[in-house]
């Protein structure tokens, strides 16, 4: 008993030294990237052509301020926006007709397509529509529940300049939270910034994050085009690695790409943590298998701390979780003042305890069952990022 109690001891504090060195190097990597990236020259040659393709389905929180803000983007170049819908049906028909009757001065349309083939993930499927009927040699990919800033084309296409970048994304941030799911959700995911930024700076990124991404047309041709990703769930990982292997490097944009969720509900939440987990751990099993060694800090302090109190230790040791609770709000205020620019989350901040505990049961839980929800379909998702649908 005593060699287990000090292995585990040792492999707390191992734990815990991972979580600070990853926060450190973390913070250190964005200021880098994020800087470089907003000393990038605008294209040399004058803004290119951009075909936005906005794959579509249902209807997300503040859809329609979210739509509307790419009908209105000020973009120096040419531009057309193209709403992708695989169903007359979809709720979310009415309202971009309505919205493109409002803004007839955007070059936008809506295409509606159904899926020639069950096993094509609907995104995907909208994606391929858009491509298809793109016109122009700049392809932004886009989510629906994206809120577009002033600069948000510029940022997206900017990187592409250099010929050795083929892909460019955003670093997806959650804003406007005002109930404590949506908050949850912000402070889950604001902080990915601290696991891109020294992946990107290394040159060393698998994949992308596929709420806003930009590339080339002939790019997408010479991997092979989106045909390959149809039935992957993780379709902005997969183009990412294409867009690698094929040669090219995968750019950070400068700012965050912003989703507006202001409410949510905590179903909603681990129903999308779920799907995110078992995606992580289909796609890179390793990895996801030592990802507790750096994230889960104040747990794995309250747990050494619990260790040494059990053998006699004093009250001092509780410092220790005290201590790793503080710096991952500290981390935390940083990364939503500095990066996420997101100042509405620092009132949520202690909330973080909790989410380490909710986190750590979403993890276990995606080994468990590797089903998920996605759009209000049930998908299998196999080895390798492969969904296979439940239903039709």
């Amino acid at each position: 008993m005593p060699a287990l109690l000090s292995s585990l001891e040792g492999l707390c504090l191992l734990a815990i030294g991972l979580v600070c060195l990853k926060t450190a190097a973390g913070h250190l990597a964005a200021w880098r990237v994020l800087a470089a990236a907003r000393r990038l020259p605008d294209p040399p040659g004058g803004w290119p052509a951009v075909s936005l393709i906005k794959p579509i389905r249902g209807l997300d929180e503040e859809v329609e301020a979210n739509l509307t803000s790419f009908l209105t983007l000020d973009y120096p170049g040419e531009k057309e926006v193209l709403f992708c819908v695989e169903e007359e049906r979809d709720p979310s028909v009415p309202l971009i007709r309505r919205l493109l009757g409002a803004h007839p001065e955007a070059n936008a349309r809506l295409l509606v397509r159904p899926r020639a083939h069950p096993g094509t993930l609907g995104k995907v499927h909208n994606m391929m529509v858009g491509v298809e009927a793109s016109c122009h040699p700049v392809l932004v990919f886009s989510d629906a529940d994206v809120r577009a800033g002033a600069d948000y084309l510029q940022d997206l296409v900017r990187p592409l300049a250099d010929p050795r970048v083929g892909l460019a994304f955003g670093a997806p941030v959650i804003a406007g939270a005002e109930k404590a799911a949506a908050a949850l959700l912000a402070l889950a995911v604001n902080d990915c910034i601290l696991l891109i930024a020294p992946a990107v700076g290394l040159r060393r990124v698998e994949g992308a994050c596929g709420a806003s991404m930009a590339i080339r047309r002939e790019t997408l041709e010479a991997v092979g085009g989106l045909l390959p990703l149809a039935g992957q769930i993780a379709d902005d990982a997969a183009l990412g690695q294409a867009v690698r292997r094929a040669g090219f490097q995968v750019a950070l944009t400068a700012a965050p790409i912003r989703i507006i969720h202001r409410r949510g509900s905590l179903r909603g939440w681990w129903s999308l943590m779920h799907r995110w987990f078992v995606t992580v751990r289909r796609l890179f099993p390793t990895l996801y298998a030592c990802y507790p060694l750096a994230e889960f800090g104040p747990l794995w302090a309250l747990l050494y701390a619990a260790v040494r109190a059990g053998q006699g230790a004093g009250a001092a040791v509780w410092l220790l979780p005290a201590g790793m609770v503080a710096l991952a709000a500290a981390s935390m205020a940083v990364t939503s003042l500095r990066f996420a620019r997101t100042p509405e989350v620092l009132r949520w901040l202690w909330l973080l305890p909790a989410l380490d505990f909710m986190r750590a049961a979403v993890w276990v839980a995606a080994y468990l069952s590797s089903e998920v929800a996605w759009r209000g379909r049930r998908l299998r998702v196999l080895r390798g990022g492969l969904a296979v649908p439940l239903e039709p």
